[in-house]
């Protein structure tokens, strides 16, 4: 019976550590995930460094592209035609002597402007997910994001490396629009932008999908790039800003409200401030973001490997209690059956012991009859 408590008590023990660790896990916050909409911007910003990701996002039944910025404290959701994404010299990758990039289309040696699909520190670092938690909970399986269209002085590849495989281009600006690539939800990406020349660059890209109530939701913005160290990036996002405004119109017409007009009317009011404040504002603040970007990444690290060096451990002590009670078990039953042949042996003994009292009470006794019929017969010889 004992032995029985002991194994229910193991079980409890260790089905409560299980729930534990998986109640710990659905809990922690993920990076990605937290406060999705809890703060978002519509100033115009320029990024040169640090990370970020388009892809749509979903709130109050709107879908709407978005970009996510996470140069900051916190993530910021800004819309596209607020952003400027500006490649300088550290950009600057010359066109490799390998056969397997020919594709791109250049004489090795040419100076590239690229955002790697590693992270370069001094680059900004752009990608697209489709994490964002309305997406997440009401697309249905995933969406189709479409090249529509590139303007610029040069040209635009797209194309993402796996180990030595190679590389598999995804978008080219010299052929035919549009160019589709289907994206899972819950997707998190990044690939090789490789621009031919400086100057100022708009890409034309199309979110499209079904939710899960059968819904068919599609949205169409700029993503604005100022290629070169001695691009204005105020000229980007100048250039785009009508266009931007137009294409969101079209896409979400009967969603679009009063406030979100006020707000693209103060954008506009901000866009035309001098050149050179927007510029050297942006590039004191560049390296500050960076750092904060990196002492939050450096935090939700230590976090996971918090959690993570709990539930080993937990995990260890679950086990060292499990061997430690089948091994008391083992013993126990040990000493139980030789407490059992002991006594079986005891019980043995006192018989045999019983047995051979009686027989030398017994041989006694014949020896003592013995004696007297040897004097009897004495006595009898004897003379008279």
């Amino acid at each position: 019976m004992n032995t029985k408590k002991h194994y229910v008590m193991t079980s409890i023990i260790a089905a409560i550590s299980i729930l534990f660790m998986i109640i710990s896990m659905s809990v922690l916050p993920s990076p990605l995930f937290q406060e999705a909409h809890a703060v978002t911007s519509n100033q115009p910003v320029m990024m040169q460094a640090g990370h970020a990701d388009f892809g749509p996002t979903l709130s109050g039944g709107k879908w709407k592209i978005q970009i996510r910025d996470d140069t900051g404290d916190d993530p910021v959701w800004r819309d596209p035609e607020n952003v400027v994404f500006r490649l300088g010299n550290s950009s600057i990758v010359p066109m490799p002597d390998d056969s397997t990039y020919a594709f791109i289309g250049e004489k090795p040696g040419t100076k590239l402007y690229v955002i790697p699909q590693t992270q370069n520190q001094d680059v900004v670092w752009l990608g697209w997910n489709t994490q964002e938690g309305g997406v997440l909970n009401e697309l249905d399986r995933g969406a189709n994001l479409s090249l529509d269209g590139v303007s610029g002085p040069g040209k635009l590849h797209v194309y993402l490396e796996n180990g030595n495989n190679n590389p598999q281009q995804l978008w080219d600006s010299t052929k035919g629009y549009p160019q589709n690539t289907w994206i899972e939800t819950n997707a998190h990406t990044h690939v090789n932008w490789v621009f031919s020349k400086p100057g100022v660059y708009h890409v034309k890209l199309t979110f499209s999908g079904k939710l899960k109530n059968g819904r068919k939701v599609s949205d169409t913005r700029l993503l604005n790039f100022a290629v070169g160290e001695n691009t204005n990036p105020q000229d980007a996002l100048a250039a785009s800003s009508a266009s931007g405004k137009s294409s969101s119109q079209n896409n979400n017409e009967s969603e679009e409200d009063s406030d979100e007009n006020e707000s693209e009317d103060d954008s506009d009011d901000r866009i035309n401030e001098p050149d050179e404040a927007y510029s050297k504002d942006n590039k004191n603040n560049s390296s500050k973001r960076n750092r904060k970007h990196k002492k939050k990444d450096d935090t939700s690290l230590v976090i996971a490997q918090m959690v993570t060096v709990t539930f080993v451990l937990l995990l260890i002590i679950v086990i060292i209690f499990l061997v430690i009670a089948v091994v008391k078990t083992k013993k126990a039953k040990k000493l139980a059956i030789e407490q059992r042949l002991m006594a079986r042996a005891n019980n043995s003994g006192e018989t045999v012991d019983s047995s051979s009292s009686v027989d030398s009470s017994s041989s006694s006794e014949v020896s003592s009859d013995s004696s007297i019929d040897e004097q009897i017969q004495e006595t009898s010889i004897l003379p008279r």
